[in-house]
């Protein structure tokens, strides 16, 4: 009986990827086209914020801005696994890393029926902590606002991190408030390192200085 060839698409625009006969794709398993996997401005870069080392993978432009919005706010599930398409040497380098993601809201996780970060997680690593929580359903907003999640953010079966390599993962870092605030509970418990890797920032720069 014939069968019909089956046409993979790209996971953002939707198109076909079976008429793509670049190098790329001959060599790559992608699931996006040339097209959007250039609209991510790859910066790779390497910092630190309060002595630790935080690797951020791309710059937060508009394009980033309005995928993440598909992905959260639109619940587009299948985008989880567009955002480390490019970086497939995570897998490697956090192997032996226990992840700490960093919360969403729980009314929004509930009501998309997923956690947008833990998933995004799942395409690199196993190894996943969700012991970090918010005291309390918060979105930032203005800057003064931003100083109040550590006052919010608080940790369960932090003694599963002791002695272990971790890695704090956020999707972005605008302030960097949140992430200081996990380095400050994560800490409590005596890891063997904290390292931290971030999807994307709008203003990279600024923590260079």
């Amino acid at each position: 009986m014939y069968q019909g060839s089956s046409t993979k698409q790209c996971l953002i625009c939707h198109k076909e990827l079976n008429q793509q006969q670049d190098l790329f794709h001959l060599v790559n398993n992608s699931s996006l086209c040339l097209s959007c996997i250039r609209k991510f401005k790859i910066i790779n870069s390497d910092i630190r914020i309060q002595g630790y080392h935080v690797k951020v993978l791309y710059e937060y432009n508009d394009f980033f801005r309005q995928l993440l919005f598909q992905y959260k706010a639109l619940d587009d599930y299948a985008l989880k696994d567009c955002f480390i398409e490019s970086f497939q040497e995570l897998k490697r380098t956090y192997k032996n890393y226990i992840i700490v993601v960093i919360p969403s809201s729980q009314k929004d996780n509930k009501r998309r029926g997923f956690c947008p970060n833990v998933e995004i997680v799942k395409t690199f690593s196993r190894h996943i902590f969700t012991g970090l929580y918010k005291k309390e359903d918060y979105k930032q907003t203005k800057q003064k606002d931003r100083s109040q999640v550590k006052k919010i953010l608080s940790i369960k079966e932090g003694n599963l991190l002791y002695k272990k390599n971790v890695l704090i993962f956020d999707d972005v870092m605008t302030s960097s408030n949140t992430l200081q605030a996990a380095f400050q509970q994560v800490e409590k418990y005596h890891p063997k390192q904290i390292k931290a890797l971030v999807l994307a920032c709008p203003h990279i720069d600024y923590f260079k200085k």
